[in-house]
């Protein structure tokens, strides 16, 4: 009986935080991360420009680090922060191409 109720509570627990799993949403980070390094290296991107494109990663990064902590993403989370991270991809594209 005892190895029933630890064997649920793990289940709970361990399926509680996959949940907060958000491999997408890293995976689209890391991606918008290097095109604005490449936008640095290839010299498409000044200074400035560069400072406030990282501003909004940190951004987007906070913005996910908010809806993890309760250890649950909700589909309304993951669509607040899909909205975010596009609104970045099209200033980083306007930004390397101006």
């Amino acid at each position: 009986m005892k190895s029933l109720v630890i064997a649920t509570l793990v289940l709970a627990v361990t399926s509680g935080t996959s949940f907060a799993g958000t491999p997408w949403i890293n995976a689209r980070q890391n991606a918008q991360s290097h095109r604005i390094y490449n936008g640095v290296a290839s010299g498409r991107l000044t200074y400035g420009e560069t400072q406030k494109l990282v501003q909004g990663q940190a951004h987007v990064q906070n913005l996910e680090n908010q809806t993890k902590a309760d250890g649950v993403v909700t589909p309304l989370e993951r669509a607040r922060i899909h909205t975010a991270q596009s609104v970045q991809s099209a200033r980083i594209f306007v930004k390397k191409h101006n």
